[in-house]
């Protein structure tokens, strides 16, 4: 069966940095034929002098000399980026271009309009930051994930393997939604799949394919916790197969987590060679519980050479 078409948003602002996400689609999607890309581009609004309806000779001609100088640069950076994703073997006409001055914020205007275009995701390179209240204050891309409650978003990082990718399990529905949105984007693909929970009442990692349950697992499973997330891992695993992903590339790993899933999460992955992190991203308290403490913001903050996946 063919491989389903899959479309991504990719924001750009004419900086190399922000086209630094077309290397890992390349990576991810040997056939690049059934991917579309929506490049948004949202340009400042002109000054408030220039916006009145009773301008002066003087400053109409300033204001025509500038429209004009944006128009150019505008095509300039859209025609780089497009270069770019021909370079990468992406089809010309599946490439859409879409300029709109900035209302709000970036962000927000990438995520309405992911959202009037129904994208599979909205594809962002995590800029570099050095402290975690650098990420939330300097950071735009955390501006994504408050806006963009429909559409998952993807940072990436980095130089990012793409052989593996891991799917965070807890007893929440979110994690299901992060495994329906990552079956979808995996299908046609060789990536091999973890399904991946950090347990408070392991002692060491247990691992398993998932047609075939070990001893070690199937006896955590029993436990008050497994007992918990078992009835999530059995789901997830249903929606990975109902999207063409083969048995034989789904794994369960469970790790013994000491209260601080962030970190054992990302250890385990940069470990196994685990490049793409999918994560389920619920918001019990709108937000502010976001900026307040989540896995995912400790993940996001500690990126690097990695993809993250958040479907919220």
């Amino acid at each position: 069966m063919p491989p389903l078409p899959k479309c991504l948003l990719l924001p750009i602002d004419g900086s190399e940095e922000a086209l630094k996400p077309v290397e890992f689609l390349r990576r991810l999607y040997p056939d690049r034929s059934p991917i579309s890309i929506i490049l948004s581009y949202s340009p400042p609004s002109l000054p408030p002098a220039y916006k009145g309806k009773l301008l002066s000779p003087e400053l109409l001609k300033r204001k025509q000399q500038l429209s004009e100088s944006r128009e150019q640069e505008t095509r300039a950076i859209l025609e780089r980026a497009k270069k770019v994703l021909i370079r990468e073997g992406f089809l010309n006409d599946m490439i859409e271009a879409h300029v709109q001055e900035r209302q709000a914020s970036t962000a927000k205007d990438a995520c309405l309009l992911a959202d009037r275009k129904k994208v599979d995701a909205v594809l962002v390179q995590k800029r570099f930051t050095g402290s975690l209240d650098s990420f939330l204050t300097n950071d735009p891309t955390h501006g994504l994930l408050h806006h963009c409650q429909v559409n998952p978003v993807w940072l990436t990082e980095g130089t990012i393997g793409v052989s593996q990718a891991a799917i965070c399990i807890t007893n929440e529905q979110a994690s299901l939604g992060a495994a329906d949105h990552a079956g979808f984007m995996l299908s046609g693909t060789d990536v091999r799949i973890t399904l991946l929970h950090a347990g408070r009442t392991i002692s060491r990692p247990a691992t398993s394919p998932a047609t075939f349950i070990s001893a070690e697992l199937e006896k955590w499973l029993i436990t008050p916790e497994g007992r918990q997330v078992k009835p999530f891992l059995v789901e997830a695993h249903d929606l990975l197969q109902r999207e063409g992903i083969d048995d034989e590339k789904i794994t369960i790993t469970i790790l013994p987590s000491q209260g601080k899933p962030a970190s054992e999460i990302l250890s385990y992955c940069r470990g196994a060679g685990i490049g793409i992190v999918v994560l389920g991203h619920s918001l019990p308290t709108g937000i502010k519980g976001f900026f307040q403490g989540s896995v995912t913001k400790k993940i996001l903050a500690d990126l690097k050479n990695m993809a993250v996946w958040v479907n919220q």
